[in-house]
């Protein structure tokens, strides 16, 4: 869970700031929040949890779109939670196995399927709205989302808020028309969160997004959460770890992350630091790649596989390790990192960090300071980057200590404060319209 319930500074800021009639209560509509797990999840949380008391509201589905499958310890969650969230089935379509070319077949989907999942959509996000008298609309994803912050727009004139982390902007999305209607969404939002400078050049660059609607916020961390300790006998013992120097990634298994290519490098490491050893936290389609990489490398004793972990586990894993590594590249179809929460992290925790230089990662690993950026296209690069830290200790520790020190300075109680200063703006500019 998300730690100390809102942020006690704001909240005495607005009391004498705001009247009572502006004050910000904000629905947040996720489609991705835990118990999901994923970098977006961990944003819309803290957000929901550092924001002022009564101030959010959130929205999110019972059931996965991706599968069907209902989500694991949803209820569970959302009984600990220490802000109010509202449950639906689904907040889109389920996803189907490729498009049909039939005309018939695509219409007798949309009239059996999605518009029923767009009706409920509507008719609970109307409940909501009145209910909690909700003055500002948060929308969490951009192309299948925004039709609710356009629809509230003009059945209540609430404004809404797109909040963009990269890749769903500067990946071809074909997703039915809202894919191509990302561009006409964020033109009429009435401001929008960028998680990096990457993302704010990629929404000017590629959405013609005008500069003044754009409030850079970058991701923040939880550090009451991740904070330094000494390795965890357990998880060292759960994967056979004790004497090993742990190198770690985190992070949903596609290709954009880089962990094929730290697979890639291992048997490179492994020649200059027999004692490596590397451990894979996350799981996803690129799990199987992965896990041939390994074989094909002869890695079978040298490289772990953890899967996903819980919440509670997640901070040990970083406190376990001696380096943590993400060498994200982009991909050919545009598919990139927008910041990389996961470096604040392990920051947070103490530790040095390898990023890739791409995407927003280059904002949240400044090189030479808290870690070090390499190609994330070619493992020779990895392996000389990892190399050098497992064999460096004063440059681990130093880039590690100066880590620390950065991720306290981007909490998520401070980054919280700005999205909830943007949302008064935004709140009172309609007041006083």
């Amino acid at each position: 869970m998300c730690g100390v319930r809102g942020s006690k500074a704001y909240a005495r800021k607005a009391h004498h700031t705001v009247k009572q009639e502006s004050r910000v209560k904000f629905l947040l509509v996720a489609n991705i929040f835990p118990p999901l797990h994923g970098g977006s999840a961990i944003v819309y949380e803290n957000l929901a949890c550092f924001a002022p008391p009564d101030a959010v509201h959130v929205l999110a589905p019972w059931r996965n779109y991706m599968g069907g499958r209902e989500i694991a310890g949803w209820r569970d969650h959302d009984a600990q939670a220490a802000y109010p969230i509202s449950r639906i089935e689904l907040l889109r379509p389920p996803m189907s196995e490729g498009s049909s070319k039939s005309a018939i077949a695509a219409a007798y989907r949309a009239l059996t399927i999605d518009v029923p999942v767009y009706a409920q959509v509507l008719k609970e996000v109307c409940s909501i709205v009145r209910r909690e008298k909700v003055n500002l609309l948060c929308i969490g994803e951009l192309a299948s989302g925004s039709w609710i912050g356009v629809a509230c727009k003009r059945l209540f004139g609430i404004p809404y808020i797109n909040y963009i982390h990269g890749e769903e902007i500067t990946t071809e999305m074909p997703y039915r028309r809202f894919g191509q209607k990302r561009r006409e969404h964020l033109h009429q939002a009435d401001g929008i969160v960028a998680v990096s400078d990457f993302t704010t050049h990629a929404l000017q660059d590629l959405m013609g997004v005008p500069r003044d609607k754009i409030r850079v916020i970058h991701n923040g961390v939880n550090v009451e959460r991740f904070t330094p300790s000494d390795p965890h006998p357990d998880i060292l013992a759960r994967h056979g770890l004790s004497g090993r120097k742990v190198i770690l990634s985190v992070g949903r298994q596609v290709p954009r992350k880089g962990f094929d290519h730290v697979i890639d490098a291992m048997p490179a490491i492994l020649a200059e630091c027999p004692e490596a050893h590397y451990l894979v936290v996350g799981d996803g389609d690129y799990r199987s790649e992965l896990e041939r990489r390994v074989t094909a490398n002869g890695l079978q004793g040298q490289v772990s596989f953890a899967g996903s972990v819980s919440l509670a586990d997640l901070p040990r894993y970083y406190q376990s390790c001696d380096l943590f590594v993400m060498p994200n590249r982009e991909m050919p179809d545009g598919d990139t990192e927008g910041f990389g929460l996961v470096f604040l992290e392990a920051n947070a925790c103490r530790k040095a960090v390898i990023g890739g230089r791409a995407g927003g990662a280059v904002e949240a690993v400044r090189d030479g300071k808290n870690g070090l950026l390499v190609d994330g296209n070619d493992p020779r690069e990895i392996a000389s980057a990892v190399i050098r830290l497992l064999k460096d200790d004063a440059l681990r520790e130093s880039l590690a200590e100066w880590g620390l020190e950065y991720a306290r300075a981007s909490s998520w109680q401070v980054q919280t404060e700005r999205f909830m200063d943007l949302c008064q703006e935004i709140v009172d500019r309609r007041v006083n319209s």
